[in-house]
């Protein structure tokens, strides 16, 4: 009898390893596909201090539709793109406006652009949010922001919220006003 009890409560036991097994390979449920439904991670694994100096790429959007004060900048989203290839800085910048006014450039810049940014970046202790991750499913693209830069020791700054801006509204400024300097876009 006593052994009865000892195979039954291995085969329960291992019933509840198989199902949990079972439940880990299921894909992960998450709200993303009902409008309001919220992700929100701070991955804490991700580093909050960049050894390295040299950024080879860099991707920003910020969304100042809803900002209160824009200085100049006007109520515009910016996608703001570096990146290094053979040696040159190739540089993206464009905006768009609530209305559908839009406006981009494209541009070579000099050398020393990424280290600026980098300098934009070390300033306002960008690395210290990484990992951050907050979407909320059903808004449009005009809000929030988001930001990915990657270094040559392949370090990574990823940073989004499509609900709210993700930077200290002085960094946008200052990357604002670097994408945009060498172009000939319509200012405010």
């Amino acid at each position: 009898m006593k052994w009865l009890f000892l195979g039954l409560g291995v085969a329960f036991a291992a019933l509840i390893c198989g199902i949990a097994a079972f439940r880990r390979n299921l894909p992960e449920k998450t709200s993303e596909d009902i409008d309001g439904g919220v992700v929100k991670r701070y991955r804490t694994d991700m580093p909050k201090v960049i050894e390295s100096t040299e950024i080879v790429s860099f991707q920003c959007v910020i969304s100042l539709i809803a900002a209160c004060e824009a200085e100049g900048l006007g109520h515009r989203v910016y996608k703001l793109a570096a990146e290094v290839r053979d040696g040159e800085v190739l540089v993206k910048y464009d905006w768009r406006e609530r209305g559908g006014k839009s406006d981009r450039a494209e541009y070579t810049a000099e050398a020393d652009f990424m280290v600026r940014l980098q300098k934009i970046v070390s300033d306002y202790d960008l690395a210290s949010q990484n990992g951050y991750y907050h979407n909320v499913s059903g808004l449009p693209d005009m809000y929030g922001g988001s930001l990915d830069i990657v270094y040559a020791t392949d370090e990574r700054i990823h940073i989004h919220d499509n609900q709210s801006g993700i930077l200290p509204p002085e960094a946008e400024r200052e990357l604002i006003l670097l994408f945009g300097a060498a172009t000939k876009l319509e200012r405010e």
